[in-house]
């Protein structure tokens, strides 16, 4: 068995398709197929079920491919920890940040932190708290910050923050006249989300379920300073996690609430559970934790 052979496997396994397995490894259809069917003999079962030009992976098969993806992990990992080694490389960090919790602690990191290391290089990748799991499992980020909940299985944490959501509301908004404000009242209020697979989006409309609202999202979107923009503008109102962000802290036209019946969260930086950290991850984490 070769690992080139499990690559392939892995390949056909996500993409359901020998053709585009072939094109991602940049090799003919044959290979792929011969390849695969070498493996099937080897092991004496039959990894995928094929009908209708259609292939779907049997229960060994199923099996079969979570060994597999284990072993292509460690074996990637112990070709980078020898790269490293060898070439003495830079040291780096791929960082997975959803934009709302970006837009405070990315100051944070690079005021306190890169500036220190200048041998330091970080990657950041904007990202929904979804995206950055599945990033984080395919190894092409080495950490994630993320809000945290009982969901985030096979992976390890270390707590950066933690609070309340609050009201974004642009200066002069009703609400500002009130300490505290009910959930109910959002019901008949223009809303700007963030997009659906951020914690914020998907937290608040399980609330809004809870009251048997239907809210009235007007826009959805990526970035914070769009958020911003269009609540500082009276388009609608919205939330966030944090109001220390200088954009909202030391601005004229934003002001902030907490609610009624507060929403707490937790944020926190995330890594696959067993997985090989380089000394940059480490000390990176460290600098957290401290």
């Amino acid at each position: 068995m070769e690992i080139r052979q499990l690559e392939y496997f892995e390949a056909v396994s996500r993409l359901n398709s020998f053709t585009k397995a072939a094109k991602e490894h940049h090799v003919a259809q044959p290979s792929i197929t011969v390849s695969v069917r070498k493996l099937e003999e080897e092991l004496g079962i039959s990894l995928f079920e094929r009908s209708n030009n259609r292939i779907k992976l049997t229960l060994q098969g199923q099996l079969f491919l979570e060994r597999a993806q284990a072993i292509l992990v460690e074996v990637k990992e112990a070709q980078q920890l020898v790269k490293d080694i060898r070439q003495n490389k830079k040291q780096h960090l791929r960082l997975g940040i959803p934009p709302f919790l970006g837009s405070w602690i990315l100051p944070i990191i690079f005021t306190h932190y890169v500036k220190q290391h200048p041998d330091f290089e970080l990657v950041v990748q904007d990202l929904g708290t979804h995206e950055i799991i599945d990033e984080l499992f395919k190894d092409n980020i080495d950490l994630g910050l993320v809000v945290l909940d009982n969901s985030l299985n096979r992976l390890e944490s270390v707590v950066v923050s933690e609070g309340e959501l609050l009201l974004l509301l642009p200066k002069g908004h009703p609400f500002e006249a009130v300490s505290e404000v009910p959930f109910e009242w959002l019901a008949p209020e223009k809303l700007i989300m963030y997009k659906p697979s951020t914690f914020i989006s998907t937290r608040i409309l399980q609330e809004f379920a809870k009251y048997s609202i239907t809210p009235n999202i007007i826009h959805s979107a990526n970035q914070i300073a769009t958020i911003l923009n269009l609540v500082v503008c009276g388009a609608g109102i919205s939330f966030v996690l944090d109001d220390s962000n200088p954009l909202i802290k030391d601005s004229s036209n934003l002001v902030t609430r907490p609610l009624k019946s507060p929403i707490a969260y937790r944020a926190g930086l995330v890594w696959k559970e067993d997985k090989y950290l380089m000394d940059s991850v480490r000390d990176f984490l460290r600098f957290f934790k401290s």
